[in-house]
């Protein structure tokens, strides 16, 4: 069984911790744009687990971010998340 994400929101900063993904991100992205309304990072240190599924949420994050002309700064990132954003070719896109 997975773990579950948990998210806060405090000041400009969402911090996600427990495990981001397949099984456990639904109840974040049905939310997503209420809670990423006012934010202009993505803190990401608490996470224990990232799979792919939690990889293409962040991209698709940076994504909406980028159409509407703001600024999304993940920060945080552990080196598991950093070789699978490589695997994946998509650290420039989360860095950017």
């Amino acid at each position: 069984m997975s773990q579950a994400l948990l998210w806060e929101v405090s000041q400009s900063t969402l911090r996600l911790s427990g495990t981001l993904g397949r099984e456990s991100l639904l109840a974040f992205w049905e939310q997503r744009e209420s809670l990423v309304a006012q934010i202009e990072q993505i803190d990401v240190s608490s996470l224990e687990h990232v799979d792919s599924t939690g990889l293409a949420m962040l991209v698709r994050l940076k994504g909406e971010f980028a159409t509407q002309k703001r600024s999304l700064n993940i920060i945080g990132m552990s080196d598991n998340l950093t070789t699978l954003m490589e695997l994946y070719g998509v650290k420039s896109l989360l860095l950017s």
